[in-house]
């Protein structure tokens, strides 16, 4: 083989390399924007309908890695393994907010755990010197805390058209109780599992069927 047909084998062997990666980074952006439009269509931080701040660790940073039933998977996707699916999150893209709010105008919704537990430990401690400043006459009056919420998802499922998709929301609740003694303690944790399924109809996402798959 000659110096010229190196040159130029290398150059087709180039070319073919290129065209493959740019193919999977122009698929992971349709992915991208499909996943924005989907969760604005759904509700979540949408522009124009979430203009009040949401509460500090509202979402959670990072996607939770949980799966779509098996009987979802089977219906709207046609797998017929015994497993569900679950998707990963495009390069660069593990954290929520990125998909949720690609604006950055909240970035204090979204917290780690670590965080979290952060957060939590303040609201105990605001109920627990609200506590302190009662009358012991009053201890019983509204002996709950507000609820505190937390949301994570999974990052969505897209059928190879982006014509149907769907994702796991997770959603849980955390509040405290005054005892009459006066002493703050958590109640158990209370979270609900929903499996929920999208169909894009004339250009546009809509939920068409929404499924609890766990509650407590």
């Amino acid at each position: 083989m000659n110096f010229k047909h190196h040159i130029a084998t290398a150059f087709a062997l180039a070319a073919i390399l290129f065209s493959g990666v740019a193919l999977a980074e122009e698929a992971e952006e349709r992915v991208v924007k499909e996943a924005i439009a989907l969760f604005r269509a759904y509700g979540v931080m949408h522009p124009d309908k979430t203009r009040d701040p949401l509460p500090r660790c509202f979402y959670a940073a990072s996607w939770r890695w949980t799966s779509i039933p098996e009987g979802l998977s089977r219906k709207y996707f046609g797998i017929k393994a015994l497993a569900g699916l679950t998707a990963e999150h495009p390069s660069g893209f593990h954290e929520v907010k990125k998909i949720f709010d690609p604006e950055g105008k909240q970035p204090e919704a979204f917290c780690t755990q670590e965080e979290d537990k952060e957060k939590l430990k303040a609201w105990r401690e605001v109920f627990e010197n609200k506590t302190k400043l009662l009358d012991k006459r009053e201890i019983e009056d509204d002996p709950y805390s507000p609820h505190f919420a937390r949301i994570e998802y999974t990052f969505p499922v897209f059928d190879s058209r982006f014509r149907k998709a769907a994702f796991i929301k997770v959603v849980e609740e955390r509040q405290f109780r005054r005892s009459p003694d006066g002493k703050v303690t958590p109640l158990p944790l209370e979270f609900m599992v929903v499996a929920v399924i999208l169909e894009k109809r004339n250009g546009v996402w809509r939920e068409v069927e929404s499924v609890v798959t766990g509650i407590t």
